[in-house]
């Protein structure tokens, strides 16, 4: 699991190559040389007003893993305006929201936009594997998927699915995959590459984990942001001086705007010696337990007073002081070991 080469502060970039890339697709529409589109971006001038409107999310990759564990335990899709931190949001993922490693692309952010009571979401990938596929490829590369990677190439991203959601209700995740069968005129989607209906299946179902790994990301920051009670903090992060000079070269309308910086609230600090991370030492009132990814701590070295050893710990369960009975947000990893 790769986390992405991408900080909060390259975030106003990141998103004016794609602000770059949605003025073409308009121009390209007008002259009727046939404009991208996605599902939930059928058209050229929403998606176009929506990235350039929308505020700026980053979120770590702790916050990422606990927002994908949750959603992969969320019954329904059940967005709710509320949950809504902005009706337009753009939003960049330091860890993987869906672990795809049989496919080239690799989930990076998701650009969404309110219209009435439903949601219009757009999924990005990491542009790298394409480009790097695209080189290797050369002329031996089929002509007309060279053309469509080309044309959905937005400076680091590149554009992947999207899909439209209903709020304030809630639907069966069956429901919201099936969307993805059929095509803007409600046939049955054809395929295109010959892949296959299984493998075909199989991409929608790491489309839809996505998904549930963005209803997660925003419940959690839909949390109550008591200092008191909160899992997250948000801090605001502003490109460098560097950055805002190409900004404002590529055009940017708005070249310091900040970006929401989303990370999981470190108020925990266990000991040395206590490796279930359970001492609460920060003061603060906790309604949830949640497990911890193996990692390195560093110890004191038993044989020599100066020195430090680094040792695995985890996974283990944090349980803060008071919350023994309470829910428990994320869950342990399983380990399948294959043999021959």
């Amino acid at each position: 699991m790769a986390t992405t080469h991408l900080r909060a502060c390259d975030v106003p970039e990141v998103r004016q190559g794609l602000v770059g890339w949605a003025d073409e697709n308009v121009v390209r529409g007008q002259r009727g040389s046939g404009a991208m589109q996605v599902s939930g971006f059928t058209d050229p001038f929403l998606m176009q007003s929506a990235v350039r409107g929308a505020e700026q999310f980053f979120v770590n990759d702790r916050m990422t893993w606990l927002a994908r564990d949750m959603g992969a335990d969320l019954p329904v899709c059940a967005f709710d305006a509320e949950d809504l931190p902005d009706p337009l949001g753009f939003l960049v993922w330091s860890d993987d929201p869906c672990p795809r490693p049989t496919t080239l692309g690799r989930p990076r952010a998701v650009l969404w936009c309110r219209t009435g009571m439903s949601l219009r979401v757009l999924v990005l990938d990491d542009a790298g594997p394409f480009r790097r596929t695209l080189e290797e490829a050369g002329n031996r590369a089929d002509p007309t998927w060279a053309r469509q990677i080309t044309m959905s190439l937005a400076g680091d991203l590149a554009l992947g699915f999207g899909a439209t959601v209903p709020l304030n209700t809630e639907t069966e995740w069956e429901e919201i995959k099936r969307a993805w069968t059929v095509d803007k005129y409600g046939r049955p989607a054809k395929d295109r590459y010959g892949v296959g209906t299984e493998r075909i299946d199989e991409l929608h179902e790491m489309q839809l984990r996505v998904i549930r790994t963005l209803l997660g990301t925003l419940l959690l920051i839909r949390q109550p942001a008591d200092e008191r009670r909160a899992l997250w903090q948000a801090e605001e992060v502003r490109p460098d001086v560097a950055a805002r000079k190409r900004l404002r070269r590529a055009g940017a309308e708005h070249p310091d705007a900040p970006v929401r910086y989303i990370t999981l609230r470190q108020s925990v600090r266990p000991a040395p010696e206590d490796d279930l991370g359970a001492r609460d030492t920060a003061g603060r009132i906790y309604r949830h337990q949640w497990f911890v990814r193996p990692h390195r701590r560093t110890y004191p070295d038993a044989t020599d007073p100066t020195g430090y050893s680094r040792k695995w710990v985890g996974p283990y369960l944090v349980t803060p002081a008071g919350c023994e009975d309470a829910p428990v947000l994320g869950r342990e990893r399983v380990v399948s070991v294959l043999r021959r």
